[in-house]
């Protein structure tokens, strides 16, 4: 008898605007899933001053999913506008991070965020949403073109990750 996948269990969920107090329960399900072991080329790093900017300058593009009725944070999503005079649309979202804890994966949490997102992009002015991820993400790419993104491939961002020396080769270069 083949194993079977278990199933999601279905939990209540609420998607509501980001207050102050969900900062750190934001900042810790980051860490969990935005790693530089799994991501070692990542651009930006995952830490406080992601949320803390973003929730200062853009909250009214920064969501939390939590459990009901216990408010649980569950997943958000953190994006802002971009306005660009002499452009073809003059004002862009950009989608920065979208984040789902992993026991709430693959249940449709993820769209449902981006969705409201795109929704508040859409009712300010808004006309192109952009993202952006790991060439070799392929969950992340295969969750964006889900949600009608597609792939830009006449831009692209190179990366170089500068090492730093190992503690006894700085002493050991170290002159009186």
């Amino acid at each position: 008898m083949p194993s079977e996948k278990p199933r999601k269990r279905r939990v209540k969920t609420n998607i509501r605007q980001m207050e102050i107090d969900d900062i750190s329960a934001v900042y810790h399900l980051g860490e969990e899933l935005f790693t530089s072991e799994e991501f070692p080329t990542l651009y930006r790093t995952w830490d406080q001053f992601e949320v803390t900017d973003y929730f200062t300058s853009d909250p009214d593009y920064c969501l939390v999913a939590e459990t009901e009725p216990d408010g649980k944070i569950i997943g958000f999503v953190i994006g802002t506008t971009i306005e660009k005079e002499g452009t073809a649309w003059k004002k862009y979202g950009y989608l920065s991070w979208i984040g789902v804890d992993e026991a709430f994966q693959r249940t449709n949490l993820g769209i449902r965020l981006y969705r409201k997102l795109e929704q508040r992009l859409k009712r300010n002015g808004v006309r192109m949403i952009m993202a952006d991820t790991d060439a070799e993400n392929e969950p992340a790419i295969s969750f964006f073109k889900s949600i009608g993104f597609t792939d830009s491939s006449q831009h692209v961002w190179l990366v170089k990750t500068i090492r730093r020396p190992n503690a006894g080769a700085e002493n050991s270069s170290k002159t009186s």
